[in-house]
C-alpha cells in the first residue's frame, strides 16, 4: 500500500517536471517579432510644392447693422398732440414726407389769418399815395395787393428801385410788418412734423392727447433707405483701408456689395480696434438694424507668394521645409495673413514645405510625407 502510494507521487512529480521543462524550451525557441524602431518613431505629415502665385485677398469680420440716421423728434411750440396720418406708435414705418406728429394748431391758424388780412388792411391805404409818388411803381404793388390772401402764404415782396421808394416802405411799415406775417406763417409749420427720409418709429415718448412742450421729446425714428455698418479691424490692416474699398456682406445665402464709407485714423481704447463704417447696397427689410453680419473687405492683390495654412506657421514666423527624410526651419517673409492663409515670399518653387501643424518639431527631425502629397 505503501509502495503504490509512493509510485503515485513519483509519477505526479515526473508529470509536473516534464510539463515545465516543456513550457520553458517553447518559451525560448518561440521567435520574437522585430520592432522596427523606424518606423515607428516616424511620423507622416501634409505638405504642400512650393509655386509662387497672384491672390486677391481680403479681411473677415462681423459688422453690426445701424440705421443711416437716428432722430429725436421733439417740438419747437407748446401745443397738444393731435391724431396724424400715421399711428403714433412704435415700429409704425413711413415714407419721406409723411406727417409724423400733429400739433393742434387752429389757434395759430386763426391768429395767422388774422395777420394777413391786417397786413391787407395796411397796404390797401398806401396804394393810392403810391400811385401819386410813385406812378411807375403803382402796377407792381397793385398787383401785389391782388395776389394776397388770407388762406395762402404771402407772395415775394416786389422789388424795390429806389432809395425813395425804400424810405416810404420802411416809414409806413410795409416792410417790417410784411416779414411779422413771414415769421407767423414760419412759426404755423412747426405744428407739423414731416419725416426727413424712409424710416420707422423706434420708440415714442408722447402720445396722442399729450401736451408737447418746447424742447420736450416725443419720439425717435431711425432710417431704413440707408444703412451703414460698423466694424472694427485689428490695427496692422488698417494701411490696406481706403475709402470706396469694396466690401461683401453675407447675409444667409445671399450677398450684398458695399462699399468703406469712412475709417477712423484712431484706435478704440476699449476693443483695440480700428473702427470702420460701410454704406451698404441692399433692399429694403433685408438687412435688420442691429443686428451682425460677417463681411469681407477686399484689402490688397498679391503677386508672387506662397500661400500656406495659418496653422503651418510657426512662432516667429517659421515655417519647415521638407528635404531628403528631414525637416528644416526657415524664416519665411510673411506678406499677410488672413482668416485662413499665410502669404509668403522668399521661398523657391519645387520645394516642398509643412503644410500643417506639427507639435514640438525641430530642425533635422525624421518625418514622412503622406501619400497624397
Amino acid at each position: 500500500m505503501k509502495k503504490n502510494r509512493l509510485i503515485q507521487v513519483a509519477v505526479a512529480v515526473l508529470i509536473v517536471g516534464g510539463a515545465y521543462g516543456l513550457f520553458r524550451y517553447m518559451v525560448r525557441t518561440k521567435p520574437v517579432a522585430e520592432i522596427n524602431e523606424e518606423k515607428r518613431n516616424l511620423i507622416h505629415v501634409k505638405a504642400d510644392t512650393v509655386a509662387l502665385r497672384d491672390y486677391d485677398v481680403s479681411y473677415s469680420c462681423f459688422a453690426k447693422v445701424y440705421a443711416g440716421a437716428t432722430v429725436k423728434l421733439s417740438s419747437e411750440v407748446s401745443a397738444r398732440i393731435v391724431p396724424g396720418d400715421l399711428p403714433l406708435r412704435e415700429g409704425t414705418r413711413f415714407k419721406r414726407g409723411d406727417l409724423l406728429v400733429r400739433l393742434y394748431d387752429d389757434d395759430a391758424r386763426a391768429a395767422l389769418m388774422a395777420s394777413r388780412s391786417r397786413y391787407m388792411s395796411l397796404l390797401s391805404q398806401q396804394l393810392a399815395d403810391l400811385a401819386v409818388d410813385f406812378p411807375e411803381e403803382e402796377a407792381k404793388w397793385t398787383a401785389f395787393f391782388n395776389s394776397i390772401s388770407v388762406d395762402r402764404d404771402l407772395p415775394d415782396l416786389p422789388p424795390v428801385n429806389s432809395e425813395k421808394e425804400k424810405v416810404y416802405l420802411a416809414v409806413r411799415n410795409v416792410i417790417s410788418d410784411y416779414y411779422g406775417v413771414k415769421q407767423a406763417e414760419i412759426n404755423l409749420r412747426k405744428y407739423a412734423i414731416q419725416a426727413p427720409f424712409d424710416g420707422v418709429f423706434l420708440s415714442v415718448a408722447k402720445e396722442v392727447g399729450a401736451i408737447a412742450s418746447p424742447g420736450s421729446e416725443i419720439a425717435t425714428i431711425i432710417q431704413t433707405d440707408r444703412l451703414e455698418l460698423e466694424a472694427g479691424i485689428e490695427p496692422p490692416y488698417r494701411e490696406y483701408l481706403y475709402r470706396g474699398c469694396p466690401v461683401a456682406v453675407e447675409c444667409g445665402e445671399k450677398q450684398y456689395r458695399g462699399t468703406v464709407d469712412r475709417v477712423a485714423p484712431f484706435v478704440d481704447e476699449a476693443m483695440q480696434r480700428v473702427k470702420i463704417y460701410i454704406r451698404v447696397e441692399a433692399p429694403e427689410e433685408s438687412l435688420i438694424s442691429g443686428q451682425l453680419y460677417r463681411i469681407r473687405v477686399a484689402t490688397t492683390h498679391l503677386q508672387g507668394v506662397m500661400r500656406l495654412p495659418r496653422e503651418a506657421l510657426f512662432a516667429d514666423h517659421t515655417i519647415y521645409l521638407w528635404a531628403d527624410g528631414c525637416l528644416h526651419a526657415r524664416k519665411a517673409e510673411v506678406v499677410y495673413v488672413d482668416e485662413d492663409y499665410a502669404y509668403l515670399r522668399g521661398l523657391t518653387p519645387g520645394e516642398i514645405v509643412v503644410a500643417e501643424s506639427l507639435v514640438n518639431p525641430y530642425d533635422g527631425m525624421e518625418v514622412r510625407l503622406l501619400a497624397s502629397h
